[in-house]
């Protein structure tokens, strides 16, 4: 920061407030309230990213209450993060344009310094420090800068695992970083600070990695593709992205720094490219290259007067509506056109209108994990979360709250797509369903094991023990009805009532099923769903075999 005047400081500070006021004014986002969740559990990792947004989450509402409280260290992270890049941009050269510039990235808004409590901003706050460190290690390693360099690439990882990406491709980028000391200094500094969180995994099965390189895996739809192109065209400006990277194809290499942003931008870019092949890729996913990308193209646009010219006459008006859509999506008071605010629009009166409606009923809520954290947040209340046999997982499969609500009557919030009882109008403009459960009873103390899997002449014949690992004694002709089934392409095959072996399976006890399945029904090489499930299709234990 030696080249840092106070103008830039000011700005920074000036950001750091406009952020604060959107913070007091905005509802919070469905997945802030998410992550909000997990600051009420601490732990060393979650089901969906690592545990550094859910730290910070807790620390700032230990200082302010209700959704400046969540927001507010994310806040500040925000405005340093800020003046950091906008220090690495402008050293001696105009400060107003180079606001103009930084402003121009939609994700600025958002994912890089914005007012967002999500996992983005420590990430991008820890890579511009990684960054900074890496160019004074290049320069003049040691064990100082080794240590500080350590610490801050385990940061890293711990907001968001795009952390391993950057750590991978900077080494990619300069392999001689091997032969460094110093670097397997770094490099064991950063395993012993995550040894904790992948303890963490290991404990738990795995389940991120399980998650976003198995499950999310989906058929090819170019959709996917067309989507990913265009967003990441939008991301770098919505009219200034084509000057963007038009220089950036300009941009030359001169020392192991350059090499470094080139590397990590495109690899960033080709490798969520080949993933949209098999998924839809959100637009931030890129988040952490976008100050690399800032830093190479920058000199270049800034050096060039009419590209710069045009680049001011074009940035503008795209910050201007980025400003009124940010005065729009904090004044509840304008209504909601379409679904341009939905995630933020009047949350906390579509919570209190569920309690009401709930009369008194204890609240779940089907396939929304970011609607129930939403109602807890709110309303103060606990509520249980409902998962269908084909939603998918996600931090409430590793939390035990079906307590809660275990053999009470439960008011469910359902999606529209699902057989409610009855439909209602929220606050926020949504069409929800809604039943009521008479009496709720959790299944995942249920475990399934697989005796044996054989293609008979009838079919697939798949013989089950259910082992009861609870507490309690689990009645199997209960009013829930629960069986269990099997299930392909999201499609259930078959199911055997629970209740056919025997009426009731004591602690420690085990019942066996049998599941037939016509072969005709089933399709090679896709795997069987084995899982239990009530009557309301509220699933337990799931677990996948092959179809041989």
């Amino acid at each position: 920061m030696k080249s840092t005047d106070r103008r830039l400081l000011y700005l920074a500070a000036a950001w750091f407030i406009v952020n604060l006021l959107q913070s007091v004014f905005t509802g919070l986002h469905s997945d802030e309230s998410y992550y909000w969740m997990y600051s009420r559990n601490l732990d060393w990792g979650y089901f969906d990213h690592p545990p550094m947004a859910a730290f910070f989450i807790y620390l700032g509402t230990l200082v302010l209450p209700g959704e400046a409280g969540v927001r507010i260290v994310i806040i500040l992270l925000s405005a340093i993060t800020f003046a950091l890049i906008m220090n690495q941009l402008r050293g001696k050269q105009d400060l107003y344009f180079t606001t103009i510039f930084m402003l121009s990235f939609p994700l600025v808004h958002t994912h890089i310094s914005g007012f967002m409590a999500i996992p983005d901003v420590p990430l991008l706050f820890f890579t511009v420090l990684f960054l900074l460190l890496y160019r004074q290690f290049l320069e003049k390693p040691g064990p100082a800068i080794a240590l500080f360099l350590g610490i801050v690439a385990a940061a890293m990882i711990y907001s968001k695992y795009h952390a391993i990406l950057v750590i991978g491709l900077t080494v990619l980028s300069n392999i001689r970083l091997l032969r460094n000391k110093y670097f397997w200094m770094t490099a064991g500094i950063t395993t012993i600070l995550l040894v904790p969180h992948i303890y963490w995994q290991f404990d738990n099965g795995f389940p991120t990695f399980r998650y976003h390189l198995v499950e999310r895996a989906k058929p090819f739809r170019l959709k996917h593709v067309t989507d990913y192109l265009l967003n990441q065209l939008v991301m770098a400006g919505p009219l200034t992205g084509i000057l963007v990277f038009w220089k950036l194809g300009k941009f030359r290499i001169k020392n192991a720094f350059d090499r470094m942003l080139i590397f990590n931008i495109a690899g960033f870019y080709l490798l969520f490219f080949l993933m949209s092949f098999k998924n839809r890729i959100e637009a931030h996913w890129t988040a952490a290259i976008f100050p690399m990308l800032m830093m190479a193209v920058f000199p270049a646009i800034n050096q060039d007067a009419k590209v710069k010219k045009w680049f001011t006459r074009l940035a503008i008006p795209v910050i201007i509506l980025m400003f009124l859509y940010r005065i729009y999506l904090a004044l509840d008071i304008i209504p909601n056109v379409g679904h341009l605010k939905i995630t933020f629009y009047n949350r906390q009166a579509s919570a209190l209108e569920i309690k009401e409606m709930a009369g008194g009923k204890k609240v779940g809520f089907f396939d929304n994990y970011a609607a129930i954290s939403n109602y807890i947040f709110y309303t103060g209340d606990s509520a249980v979360h409902l998962s269908t046999p084909t939603y998918r997982f996600h931090q409430y499969d590793l939390w035990d709250d079906e307590s809660y609500a275990a053999g009470e009557t439960v008011f469910a919030i359902q999606p529209k797509h699902l057989q409610a009882q009855g439909f209602y109008k929220t606050a926020a403009g949504e069409t929800k369903g809604y039943t009521v459960i008479e009496e709720y009873f959790p299944l995942k103390d249920l475990r399934i094991e697989i005796i044996s899997n054989e293609m008979t002449v009838n079919g697939y014949r798949i013989e089950i023990l259910i082992h009861n690992e609870g507490n309690k004694t689990f009645p199997a002709a209960h009013i829930s009805e629960p069986a269990v089934c099997i299930m392909q392409n999201r499609k259930e095959l078959a199911a055997v009532p629970l209740k056919t072996a025997q009426t009731a399976l004591a602690p420690g006890n085990q019942a066996g099923f049998v599941l037939l399945v016509d072969a005709n029904q089933v399709e090679p090489a896709v795997p069987l769903i084995i899982y239990t499930r009530t009557k309301e299709n509220i699933r337990g234990r799931v677990m996948s075999i092959a179809a041989d």
